[in-house]
């Protein structure tokens, strides 16, 4: 299909991804940006901060930025590591913990919502293309997105 071909269309389903992003993020969770961040400190434990700035596909001052809060809300804790004192270990302090588990189960139960329209087919075939638009994204602009990433800086307990 060319570029060009159904234009109207394709900008027509992008709004409606962007509708669908904003029920996701504004009327389902009360902090998308920190429950995804509870989210995957939860899934993944104890990990550095680059770790977690790449898992969550931000850049580390945005990480940083998010992860200062979270210890000021005693959510986290951050110390450096034994072995590398460049690298800052982030955990999930025990508050934390339930926090996120609080929400991972609020997080089904919204998506069981969300979702009850689609049959089983439906919601494969619904994955199915969403994982091929992210294939897609991530191949045509996923270098171009990291040309304009932060520049490389100290890290760590080494600044």
């Amino acid at each position: 299909m060319l570029e060009n071909e159904n234009l109207e269309q394709k900008t027509r389903v992008i709004f409606l991804m962007e509708k669908y992003a904003h029920y996701i993020f504004h009327r389902f969770f009360e902090k998308p940006g920190r429950d995804r961040a509870l989210r995957v400190l939860y899934e993944s434990g104890t990990v550095t901060q680059k770790v977690f700035a790449d898992k969550m596909n931000i850049r580390p001052s945005s990480a940083s930025d998010i992860l200062a809060k979270m210890e000021s809300e005693e959510l986290i804790t951050r110390a450096c590591d034994d072995g590398d004192k460049r690298n800052i270990n982030v955990t999930l302090t025990e508050y934390g913990t339930h926090l996120a588990e609080y929400i991972i189960v609020k997080q089904k139960e919204a998506a069981g919502k969300m979702m009850l329209s689609l049959s089983d087919e439906e919601l494969t075939t619904l994955e199915t293309l969403m994982n091929k638009l992210l294939d897609e994204w991530d191949y045509k602009f996923g270098a171009e997105a990291r040309l304009y990433g932060p520049p490389d800086r100290k890290r760590g307990c080494d600044r």
